[in-house]
């Protein structure tokens, strides 16, 4: 089932999105941007797009690539132990594709 069918009469509440935080004042309500306006527009555009990072979201990749260089780093040097001692008990961490995501939240 596509993603567009799925959400084809799904309503959002664009509040939140179409505050003007530059110009806010504390204490004051917060200006809003028309959401016709070119800065209203282009506010509901990010608020679509991929570009923003929210609890749902992966880790960035950078950190992926770290966390998974330290696990595999790690395993490496249980197996090395292992065969230098054939009495060394190895303990080797599984890798899951959601380690780095936890570990960054």
């Amino acid at each position: 089932m596509s993603r567009t069918y799925r959400r084809k009469n799904q309503q959002h509440d664009y509040g939140w999105v179409l505050i003007d935080w530059e110009s806010r004042i504390l204490g004051v309500q917060y200006p809003r941007h028309d959401p016709r306006s070119v800065l209203g527009r282009k506010a509901i555009a990010h608020y679509h797009s991929d570009s923003q990072m929210t609890m749902r979201s992966t880790a960035p990749r950078w950190y992926r690539r770290v966390y998974d260089h330290r696990l595999r780093t790690h395993n490496n040097r249980q197996m090395r132990k292992c065969l230098e001692d054939p009495e060394f008990d190895p303990v080797f961490e599984t890798s899951h594709r959601h380690n780095a995501n936890y570990s960054w939240w």
